[in-house]
């Protein structure tokens, strides 16, 4: 692909705009020294990488500077501004793209609405890169054809942004003290239990709530409620594949005192409701056990919900 100014606009079909996640508009933009722009709200998020050139990137109160083999990643529904360096002014390629079910996914996958991941030095582009030159040239195509095989690509590029960010310098873990493995174990061997909380965690850390929250995902790659909630999801599909629990008695074994709550993390995370999931996975000869088993609340012991 060239890289003269160009841009494409694609009209996406109602099947991606309802089951894919289509693309917008893209391009490649070679930017003037006088280059500004600030918008404040669309509909949409954008990924771009910079292949020349500086400038300054703004979104709400905080200021990125872009270096070629820098990438951005952000819900564009917050005011952003950007800015070309006068002497020497970037080139970058970008993407706008949105999906059905992308607002959710990406609360999920990244703990801000915008994410920036530095050029590693390395000579070659990035795997994202090249997965956003990738969908610019499908999209230059204008078939529908194409809109199953970007919607990959789009997934592919958002899931490398985020090994990307979580392997830059910036955001390298740290290898775990053993005070943070202390408080680990503490969450890992109390997950069903009513007396595990997140501040008796930080106490057996010996940190303040704050500064142990910050410290265990950098060790870990996640806060201690994410990693407490891995864990009882971990139990909880444990024993929907391998025990006769009921769908409700899995949910307070592992430790979550409110059905609904567990309900709508377990859908989160997983996609599927806890009896869809028993069904996909359960060995045939296992399924036969609970095949009566539904979603549907406890009589007692856990909260239901209110009707």
């Amino acid at each position: 692909m060239s890289e003269g100014n160009f841009q494409t606009i694609s009209s996406p079909s109602a099947f991606a705009r309802s089951r894919l996640y289509y693309a917008l508009i893209g391009g490649f933009e070679r930017t003037p020294p006088t280059f500004a722009l600030q918008r404040e709200h669309y509909p949409a998020y954008e990924a771009l990488y910079i292949t020349r050139g500086k400038g300054s990137f703004r979104y709400g109160e905080t200021e990125y500077l872009l270096e070629p083999g820098d990438g951005v990643c952000y819900d564009m529904r917050l005011p952003h501004a950007f800015r070309a360096d006068p002497l020497e002014p970037y080139e970058m390629r970008y993407v706008v793209f949105q999906g059905p079910d992308l607002d959710s996914r990406w609360r999920e996958w990244f703990d801000a609405p915008c994410v920036a991941v530095r050029g590693s030095g390395e000579p070659g582009e990035p795997k994202y890169a090249e997965l956003l030159t990738e969908v610019l040239t499908q999209m230059a195509d204008g078939s529908f054809e194409r809109e199953p095989s970007i919607s990959g690509l789009l997934y592919g590029l958002l899931m490398e942004m985020l090994a990307a960010r979580r392997s830059s310098p910036g955001e390298r873990r740290e290898l775990p003290q053993p005070h943070l493995e202390a408080a680990r174990r503490f969450l890992e061997e109390r997950y069903a239990g009513t007396d595990v909380d997140i501040r008796s965690a930080a106490r057996r850390a010996g940190l303040s709530y704050a500064h142990f929250i910050r410290r265990f995902k950098r060790a870990y790659g996640a806060s201690p409620k994410e990693y407490l909630t891995q864990i009882r999801l971990g139990h909880v599909k444990q024993a929907l594949l391998h025990t006769p629990l009921s769908v409700a008695e899995a949910a307070e074994a592992a430790g979550f005192g409110s059905y609904n709550a567990f309900l709508h993390t377990f859908l989160l995370h997983e996609g599927c409701s806890p009896t869809i999931y028993r069904k996909a996975w359960r060995r045939s000869g296992e399924a036969e056990a609970a095949q009566n088993v539904t979603d549907s609340p406890p009589s007692t012991g856990i909260a239901a919900p209110h009707t």
